[in-house]
Formats: structure tokens, sequence, C-alpha cells
């Protein structure tokens, strides 16, 4: 291939492309926050209830109305992208294993069953 002064004007200028692609793909990585267990600590609306739920750092969480009665709770865990719930309903201890879909810190959602489940911090 004869190398024109076209030719080495394009390469130049797709590897200096490629370059800055490249940079700006680390340095987008590098100001990233990463989803981890305090990302989901706090109180959150859920789409699917009216009551608050509470997800606590020692990774406890509650169901609980504003006069402070506790209708359910559990434990839960944050691991390879999945929030893991443990509950107690009577006699029965359940467990639930939901992906995590998106992480902000004013919102998460969750796939539940067929449907998603989003979560609106409330404080």
């Amino acid at each position: 291939m004869v190398m024109t002064r076209r030719t080495v004007h394009l390469r130049l200028l797709s590897a200096v492309a490629l370059a800055g692609a490249g940079s700006a793909y680390l340095t987008g990585c590098k100001g990233r926050k990463s989803t981890s267990t305090e990302s989901f600590v706090g109180k959150w609306k859920s789409s699917k209830l009216e009551t608050p739920l509470y997800l606590y750092a020692n990774g406890e969480w509650e169901i609980k109305k504003d006069d402070g009665r506790v209708l359910q709770y559990g434990i839960w865990e944050y691991k390879d992208g999945m929030l893991i719930w443990n509950y107690k309903m009577g006699a029965h201890i359940g467990r639930d294993v939901n992906p995590v879909q998106s992480v902000t810190p004013q919102e998460f959602r969750l796939r539940e069953d067929d449907a998603t489940t989003t979560f609106t911090r409330l404080e």
C-alpha cells in the first residue's frame, strides 16, 4: 500500500480518536461510585407499598408505620448485584433474591417476579 499524505493524515486522526475514546472511558469509570451496601441504607418508598421500608447498615430491615409499629422485618444483604431478603412471617422463614436493575443516590430498582419495583429515598 502506498502511503499518501492523505492516508497518513487519516491514520493519525483514527489513532487520536481511538486514544481519546479510551481515555474518556477510563476517566468516566474512575469518577463513578460503585454500588455497595451503603447505597441502599435509608428510608425508602416502594412502588408496591404505602408503608416505608427501612434498610439499616447493620443488615436489618423493617416495614414500619409512622407510629413505630413494625409490620414486617428481617435481614437484608447486597451481594453480586442482588438484594437478598430474609424475613419471618408467622412461623415461616422466607428468602427472596432480587436482581438490582439500577441504583442512584435517590432511587433503586429491583426485578421482583415479572415486574420492576422502584424504591425512592424518603430520608
